[in-house]
């Protein structure tokens, strides 16, 4: 009976004292051997830190090596494997992966309130700007003819510095995740004690340690990631403008220069049966502009595509289908007065098409993109009596549009609906 009070007390006592907030004494805190901790150990800490960090991050580049056998040329596969990046990303993250966990196995505050702001002074300073430094210097995609491409190895190495942008965010965002989530994912005794080797409530547990710890990480991640994400997307758009958008335009011209938009009936039905014999043949009329289009679209977009990490990819092909949507949307509104019946049946298919081509790949909210030219399609190819209703069925027609999710203003849709040469006023 004795035996079982006192198991007793004793777990309510071990409770008690799991719950109980622990605080460093005030008499330690500001004692002469803390300010001698201070003096003597901290600050050579961070001093031979930021020594280490930056001496690391300049050996790297130094010994930087580029992945082997890249090349624009799909018939001609990587000798390396993705993701394309240089050497020098997997030597300083594995510097800073092994200095934060030295740091934060100190368990003083101290030491980490002082070297963690260090590594991200150095990954800011040192390690992005070398490389926005070889992105600005050694390796920017100038054509050295105005028109042309640039040199293929100078298009590679831009990509390959991009790429080493976004996987130092990776890195740095599993580096301090590992040390946020502490014992989740944890289920076998063996992973719950390795996991508890890591966690900083263990390795903190004093008032407020551990919070601090973590907002110190976090601190680390969110100013890397915002830095090297705004240098991403300056890479991005000058991967676009020098590379990408140069072809664009040309592409389109290329896709629509033998379509004719003022077909009769004859032509109309024999394109139609085409279409209906797709099984059979591929080379129907009204599929010649999507034809055109996705041959130079895949040359243009492919090559780059195979190099660039896929969240890269993604930026990219943003900025291109924006512009791209503009230069399409000016297309169609070239064809004012130059378009039948028939011929914006046609119009309307191609551009579909061509919207296919790009959100292929499960990139469907890509389709936004486009909305303006579909609208100006779909009011051309509107039944009279189905205008009439979408323009006077209301008392208020903005009410009508707003409804209908129209992003055409009211001018604009009158304009589309006067694209046809038997409407045109």
């Amino acid at each position: 009976m004795e035996t079982a009070d006192h198991s007793t007390k004793q777990e309510s006592m071990q409770k008690k004292m799991e719950h109980e907030v622990l605080k460093v004494p005030s008499f330690i805190t500001t004692s002469a051997l803390n300010r001698k901790m201070v003096d003597r150990i901290t600050t050579p800490i961070n001093a031979m830190t930021t020594f280490l960090l930056r001496r690391s991050v300049e050996r790297a580049f130094q010994l930087d090596e580029q992945p082997s056998g890249l090349s624009l040329n799909l018939a001609k596969p990587p000798h390396s494997h993705a993701p394309y990046i240089s050497s020098a990303v997997d030597d300083v993250m594995y510097i800073v992966n092994q200095v934060v966990e030295r740091s934060l196995a100190t368990s003083q505050r101290s030491v980490v309130s002082s070297v963690l702001p260090s590594i991200t002074r150095v990954l800011d300073s040192d390690f992005i700007g070398m490389i926005q430094r070889k992105m600005r210097d050694e390796c920017y995609p100038k054509a050295a003819v105005q028109g042309a491409l640039p040199p293929e190895n100078t298009i590679l190495a831009f990509l390959v510095l991009i790429n080493d942008l976004d996987i130092g965010c990776d890195y740095v965002r599993r580096i301090v995740q590992s040390w946020l989530e502490g014992f989740h994912g944890a289920d076998s005794h063996e992973e719950k004690a390795e996991a508890s080797s890591k966690s900083l409530d263990s390795l903190y547990p004093f008032e407020g340690d551990a919070s601090h710890a973590a907002n110190m990480l976090k601190s680390l991640q969110q100013s890397f990631e915002a830095k090297a994400s705004e240098l991403i997307g300056d890479g991005i758009y000058v991967v676009f403008k020098n590379v990408v958008k140069p072809r664009l335009r040309p592409l389109l011209s290329d896709a629509f220069r033998d379509i004719d938009y003022q077909m009769n009936e004859e032509g109309h039905a024999e394109a139609k049966g085409l279409i209906e014999d797709d099984d059979e043949s591929d080379h129907g009329a009204d599929e010649g502009a999507q034809d055109h289009f996705q041959r130079g679209w895949d040359a243009l977009t492919k090559p780059v595509a195979r190099i660039f990490t896929n969240s890269n990819y993604e930026r990219l092909l943003n900025t291109a289908i924006s512009y791209l949507a503009d230069v399409l949307e000016k297309r169609i509104w070239s064809y004012y007065g130059r378009i039948n019946d028939y011929g914006a049946i046609r119009l309307e298919r191609d551009i579909a098409g061509l919207v296919n081509i790009v959100v292929r790949g499960s990139r469907y909210g890509l389709r936004d993109a486009f909305a303006r030219c579909t609208q100006i399609c779909l009011i051309m190819n509107m039944e009279e009596d189905e205008w009439a209703e979408t323009q006077a069925s209301s008392a208020s027609v903005s009410d009508v549009v707003q409804d209908a999710g129209w992003i055409l203003d009211g001018d604009e849709r009158a304009r589309a609906r006067a694209m046809l040469q038997s409407r045109k006023q």
